[in-house]
Formats: C-alpha cells, sequence, structure tokens
C-alpha cells in the first residue's frame, strides 16, 4: 500500500506530544509494509537538523516543502478580517497546491491520510485531483482547545474575543471536515463520542494512542527517590507554561513545606528563565535532555497539570509505562481511563495536588506498587501498534473501493 501521509509539523525529535503521535504513526504503517510518501512543512530560515532527516527518511520518503505555520501579526490581523480559522488557514495556500499538481502526476498513492484537521484543505485537495480515499487522524479535536483557552481568559482581557471567535469557526469548519473524510480516527473515546456530537454523519472509530513497548522499558537497577517528582514537556505553547506555573505557584510551595526534602525535575526545551527562581521550593529545571529515560528511571511521582487542551496526554502514558503513578488535572487525564487503582490520580484543585502528592511520597511501597500496576495497564490498553495497525486495516479496505481505480495505472 502507498500512503500519502501530510503532516503539520515535522516530527524529529519526538520530544512532545504532538510529534511522538505522527511520527509513531509514520513509523508503523512503514513497519506494516506500507510505502509512505510524508509530507511536511520546513520553517524558512530554520532548516531541519541533518541528524534528524535521516532519521525520518529510515522510514518512508520525506518531502519538505518550506512553508512556515506561525501565526504571525499579518495572518493574525487578515484572521479579523474574514470568516475563516486561522488554524486552518496556515496549513495551506495556492503554492502548495501547485506543488502537489505536478507531484501527484509524478508519484502514485492509494491513500490519503492527514494528521489534525489542519491538514484537511490540503488533503482535500490532493483528493479533488486523485479521487484517492481520505483518513483524517484525530490527534484532538481543535476547536476544543481554542474554546477552553477562552473560558479561561479573564472576561476584560481584549484577546478573549478574538479566541472564542476562533473557536467558533473553527468548530463550523470541523464540523464539515469531518464529515468529508471517507474515515476519521479518534484518539481517544472521549474524542471519538466528541467528534460523533459535532457531526454524527461522519464516520469515526477509535485507535487510542499509546506507547512502543519496547522503548520504555523500567530499568530495576535504579534507585528511586521517594521524594523525586518529575514532569515532562515543552514550553513554546502558553497553555503548558501557564500549567507548570499554576503547578508551582498554588502547589509546590505546600508540597515543599511538609516534604522539604521533595524535588520536582522539569523537563523540555525552551523552558522560561523564571523557572530557576522557584529552586528554594525544590523546582529543578532540567532543561532538554536527550533522554527522559533515566530521570523517569529516578523519579517516583509524575505530575500533569493541565487546564487547556483535548486530546490524550502521551508524555502520561509514557510515564505510566515506566512504572510511575500520575497525579494530573482532569483535561490532562482527558481519554485515558484509568483509575486510582491503575496508577493514575485525577484532581481539580491545588490542596488535592498536594495531598496525594504527599500520600505517595510517605507510601513508597504503595506508589511502587501502582507504578507497575500503571506499566500493565498502559501496555494492556494502550499501545501504538495496536493503534496503527486498525488504521492500516482500514485503509486496506479503502483502497480495495478506491474512488478512480484508473489512476494509479
Amino acid at each position: 500500500m502507498r500512503i500519502l501521509q501530510l503532516s503539520p509539523q515535522f516530527p524529529y525529535p519526538t520530544d512532545e506530544g504532538g510529534k511522538i503521535g505522527i511520527a509513531n504513526i509514520y513509523m508503523n504503517f512503514s513497519r506494516l509494509g506500507a510505502d509512505v510518501t510524508f509530507f511536511t512543512f520546513e520553517e524558512p530560515g530554520s532548516p531541519i537538523r541533518q541528524e534528524h532527516k535521516a532519521e525520518a527518511e529510515k522510514y518512508g520518503k520525506l518531502v519538505l516543502f518550506p512553508h512556515s505555520t506561525r501565526n504571525t501579526k499579518a495572518r493574525i490581523i487578515k484572521s479579523f478580517l474574514t470568516d475563516t480559522s486561522i488554524y486552518l488557514k496556515k496549513h495551506n495556500n495556492r503554492s502548495i497546491e501547485e506543488f502537489f499538481d505536478k507531484f501527484i502526476k509524478e508519484n502514485k498513492f492509494d491513500i490519503i491520510h492527514a494528521d489534525h484537521t489542519g491538514m484537511m484543505p490540503l488533503a482535500l485537495y490532493v483528493q479533488s485531483i486523485t479521487g484517492l480515499p481520505l483518513g483524517l487522524r484525530l490527534h484532538n479535536v481543535e476547536y476544543m482547545i481554542w474554546k477552553r483557552y477562552g473560558e479561561k481568559l479573564n472576561l476584560f482581557n481584549p484577546l478573549k474575543l478574538y479566541i472564542n471567535r476562533q473557536a467558533s469557526i473553527l468548530r463550523l469548519a470541523e464540523k464539515n471536515l469531518i464529515s468529508r473524510a471517507d474515515i476519521c480516527f479518534s484518539v481517544s473515546v472521549t474524542d471519538m463520542e466528541r467528534a460523533e456530537k459535532l457531526n454524527p454523519k461522519a464516520k469515526v472509530i477509535t485507535a487510542i494512542a499509546g506507547v512502543s513497548e519496547g522503548d520504555w522499558q523500567p530499568d530495576p537497577e535504579m534507585v528511586r527517590n521517594p521524594y523525586e517528582l518529575i514532569h515532562a514537556t515543552v514550553y513554546n505553547w502558553i497553555h503548558n507554561i501557564d500549567a507548570i506555573k499554576w503547578f508551582i505557584d498554588n502547589v509546590m510551595p505546600e508540597v515543599n513545606r511538609l516534604l522539604p526534602e521533595s524535588r520536582l525535575k522539569l523537563l523540555g526545551r525552551n523552558a522560561p528563565a523564571w523557572l530557576g527562581d522557584y529552586r528554594n521550593i525544590g523546582v529543578d529545571p532540567v532543561g532538554y535532555v536527550d533522554s527522559v529515560h533515566p530521570y523517569l528511571n529516578r523519579a517516583n511521582i509524575y505530575i500533569a497539570p493541565l487546564f487547556v487542551g483535548s486530546g490524550i496526554r502521551i508524555k502520561i502514558l509514557e510515564a505510566m509505562a515506566m512504572e510511575l503513578p500520575v497525579i494530573a488535572t482532569p483535561v490532562s487525564a482527558e481519554g485515558i481511563y484509568a483509575t486510582e487503582k491503575d496508577g493514575l490520580f485525577i484532581v481539580d484543585n491545588a490542596k488535592e495536588f498536594a495531598d496525594k502528592i504527599i500520600f505517595l511520597a510517605e507510601n513508597y511501597e504503595y506508589a511502587r506498587t501502582l507504578g507497575k500496576k500503571a506499566r500493565e495497564f498502559v501496555l494492556n490498553n494502550f499501545t501504538w501498534e495496536k493503534s496503527v495497525s486498525i488504521m492500516y486495516d482500514e485503509y486496506n479496505k479503502l483502497s480495495g473501493n478506491k474512488k478512480n481505480p484508473s489512476f494509479r495505472d
């Protein structure tokens, strides 16, 4: 099977949830025997490193198109003046379509796969000139992120009106787009229900995100610190920054007061400098690391605060696979149907967060038991192999009933 995978971002290195999801779909399509052409954008002036390109080329043909998807001032102003979504508009233009006019004549495919609704306008254009079946991977229901962001903003914040308007525009666009795909793959049962409510005519099945077991093996020789907390993220998304600042301001002081030996290790690129101001209450901004494994092996508890988002937090699944119990907010835990018995604690206020941390730190053996339960739960229910196999099987069915059988001959 020849798959054209359209992605809004280059996924290597796989150091954040969105990139992890896209990369694992790409890699597992290849491992299942597909001939994959991976199309994505390269930011002008910021070339992708050669070793990362080489990693991508292990699994298929890499096609990089020079194009910026940044929310520039010009794009924001233009979005004020039109009834179009800035999120959708920035992922397609006429020059990209003209590239595909020629590219499609020189390359033959059986399936178009779009990652995120942001790639759907381009995917639909390619479908219009090929007649090929089209699948959409709903890594999240995007309008929900905008909607939740708007709800969090103060009533007098001038940004609130713009965000709410964009959420409304995007909701209507997604309602249309998900029904135009031949099949949609939701990242969780929660998002499947959300998509079906948005448009009952859409064909949506769940292909749950996950982990690759071989990549997430806890080291039994490592000695864990009962008082060490850990969180891994990227700091180029404002909602990640807001969430960790909330945790540091509202939870960490109480944890540090009752457990002075507690330490919070913060991993991730582009960490703001102000994180260093909190070392006195046990915050250690580690920054970007080549491998998170040694840190996950040393910690006792993974924390996952988030208040704006959609989809599923892959970082939580990875932490659970590394035998860490996780304490998370409802938005952060969304789509992961684990319970406290499975090692996932869901809390909705600072006091509960602190109480759970203190409890697990003071009951180390119980935390370790929960860590093993967490790993078992994830490996039984959330793996990339299962998820991508579902997509691949559906694509095999669709490619056997392609809309334009003569196109590929």
